[in-house]
């Protein structure tokens, strides 16, 4: 899975695309969980679907007759800082936050939202730099740079499978710590513990 979170003051824009097998042939469609997502584009394979392809409801979203594989990219808004239920995206104290455990990973895009279906991810973060200097998920850092208009990235790529429910976004105006240290193996590894300031 590849995300990209558009951060913004009024929405989040969230592009997701997911690579899918389909593993039994007798399922012809696909049903994608997903709770108050404003949806703004479906595509299979870069072509982009028309409304008698799939259906959404409050429930989620159903794709007709699917190939057996294919990449499906959707596009979305969220709203986390109308989000008093804080689950999935949503903000504290002026910072962006995730909490995804047990289903609320399907409150920022439309996803297979359930613990046996474990992926990898890609995260990639933009956002205003000086509103949110600090942009986290979960993985490793493999890049990060300054973009115009006063905005920034991160990309961060979790090398291990995981299901949704564990998925972390924060991003914010965040102190730290950092440091060093040797696994059993004579590994170093960075360490950075972040909290709000003070």
């Amino acid at each position: 899975v590849e995300l990209d979170f558009q951060l913004g003051e009024e929405e989040v824009e969230v592009t997701s695309k997911i690579q899918v097998r389909r593993l039994d042939d007798t399922a012809p469609d696909l049903f994608l969980h997903g709770e108050d997502l404003e949806l703004r584009q479906v595509q299979i394979d870069d072509v982009v679907l028309g409304e008698d392809l799939f259906t959404a409801d409050e429930a989620g979203l159903t794709l007709h007759q699917v190939p057996s594989t294919f990449c499906l990219q959707t596009k979305v808004a969220i709203r986390p800082q109308k989000n008093t239920r804080l689950s999935g995206l949503y903000k504290s104290s002026g910072n962006f936050c995730t909490q995804c455990e047990a289903e609320g990973f399907r409150r920022i895009t439309y996803f297979l939202d359930r613990p046996d279906a474990m992926t990898l991810f890609r995260v990639r973060l933009e956002g205003d730099k000086a509103n949110y200097p600090v942009l986290l998920s979960n993985g490793n850092l493999i890049e990060d740079g300054e973009l115009r208009n006063g905005r920034h990235f991160a990309l961060w790529d979790d090398p291990f499978k995981k299901p949704s429910y564990l998925f972390a976004l924060v991003a914010g105006d965040l102190g730290s710590i950092q440091g060093t240290f040797q696994t059993q193996s004579g590994r170093t590894v960075d360490l950075f513990i972040y909290s709000e300031k003070g």
